[in-house]
């Protein structure tokens, strides 16, 4: 098949693609998190928006980790690792804490202390195990293209 866009094409098409993404990422979470927190409905109704959206993660996941990728704006580093955890664990915390108050589940505080701790704990340690595993990636792939120039 004929490529007929030219390069300045090519760029802003990805970055509509990348946008449209994005909408489609988020919404697809706020969907699963809504109809899974608030309105109770069992995840095996879910397995559609599940595979999906765990397709899409894996997908742009795989792909950054594979090119030593992390994102446009910051480096792997123990900083960032620590404020993506806590955003994360704020997001969802709140969204947690929110569902167990909507459901009048008693101690929900503590159980929302609870996960939020686990889900800090799992999130920092798999952002620091994709981020260490990328500066790694990302150095293999500096040397590989150093060697090709001389």
């Amino acid at each position: 098949m004929k490529k007929i866009v030219d390069e300045r094409q090519e760029l802003e098409l990805l970055k509509i693609e990348r946008a449209g993404f994005y909408v489609l990422f988020f919404a697809l979470a706020a969907d699963i998190s809504a109809k899974t927190l608030f309105f109770q409905v069992p995840f095996r109704a879910l397995i559609g928006e599940n595979v999906a959206f765990l397709a899409g993660c894996v997908t742009i996941l795989a792909g950054c980790m594979k090119r030593g990728l992390w994102n446009y704006s910051s480096k792997p580093g123990l900083k960032n690792y620590l404020l993506s955890s806590l955003i994360g664990t704020l997001i969802f915390g709140l969204m947690f804490l929110a569902s167990l108050i909507y459901r009048d589940i008693p101690h929900a505080g503590y159980a929302a202390l609870i996960f939020a701790i686990s889900i800090f704990i799992l999130m920092f340690a798999t952002l620091a195990a994709i981020g260490e595993y990328t500066k790694k990636r990302q150095a293999k792939l500096d040397q590989e293209y150093e060697d090709e120039d001389e």
